[in-house]
């Protein structure tokens, strides 16, 4: 039976009937890119700032004039190597989870599994994105420490943390 199938999803593909591609920055590509994180060895501050958004990022999620003051709000954060993704010891289980935009301002799909402060931000997100939240956590557990906003953006990820902060900074638009 198996190689029957295996053979039938041969001639589909050759047919080009079926694809095994997949979309950039989906669920697989980020879940493989924080279980870096987890790797024995692993080296969170150079993962990290992999993942540090150019210009054009901050512009193409939150606009002009919010990925202005996005980008000056995490610029010091990000220049001191304040921000690090790098789970606790014995965490070394990752859940995920992804919220499109239009999921954020719905508060549908997983996007309950997102803080808040996400309902306000959403209507000022670009339209399209998927965001995701994710938490490292201790085999058979649940909770553990957590982490939201990464995107993928202009062909790569880049890592927002706690975005909807952005909305209390003096220099954003509201």
């Amino acid at each position: 039976m198996d190689r029957r199938l295996t053979t039938a999803s041969a001639l589909l593909l050759s047919l080009g009937l079926a694809s095994t591609a997949r979309a950039a920055g989906d669920r697989a590509e980020a879940q493989a890119l924080l279980q870096e994180f987890l790797k024995p060895g692993a080296d969170p501050g150079a993962l990290t700032k992999k993942l540090r958004p150019q210009t054009a990022d901050y512009r193409a999620v939150f606009g002009p004039e919010l990925g202005k003051a996005a980008e000056a709000m995490y610029k010091a954060d990000w220049d001191a190597g304040r921000i690090v993704i790098q789970p606790k010891d014995g965490q070394s289980e990752l859940k995920l989870s992804a919220a499109s935009t239009e999921d954020l301002q719905k508060g549908s799909g997983e996007a309950r599994e997102f803080p808040g402060g996400y309902g306000k931000l959403a209507p000022k997100l670009a339209a399209g994105l998927t965001i995701y939240r994710f938490r490292f956590v201790q085999p058979g557990q649940s909770l553990g420490l957590a982490f939201d906003g990464l995107v993928y953006i202009n062909g790569h990820f880049a890592f927002f943390p706690k975005p909807f902060r952005i909305l209390a900074e003096p220099t954003a638009e509201k």
